[in-house]
């Protein structure tokens, strides 16, 4: 299955970016939904999770992921910043 051209997404403001609208109608994806962010060796992932239907726990594995992936963000922007 081949999905939506390739797009320059662009990181604002407290590491925020805005998913293309192609890509957010092939994934389906609505205000509200939620993202689950991984590094791989081939780079950032993100999969659509459904928290409605998890644990009350789900909400802070949320949020231990997305302090996961800033931890990943800032040693990159380290790396970065010494070449």
């Amino acid at each position: 299955m081949r999905g939506p051209a390739m797009s320059l997404v662009r990181v604002r403001r407290a590491a925020q970016i805005t998913l293309p609208r192609d890509i957010r109608l092939a994934a389906k994806l609505e205000e509200g939904n939620y993202l689950k962010a991984e590094m791989t060796e081939r780079g950032i992932v993100l999969r659509p999770v459904s928290v409605a239907a998890r644990k009350p726990a789900a909400s802070a594995e949320i949020l231990a992921v997305a302090k996961d992936v800033r931890r990943e963000m800032a040693a990159v922007r380290r790396e970065a910043g010494s070449h």
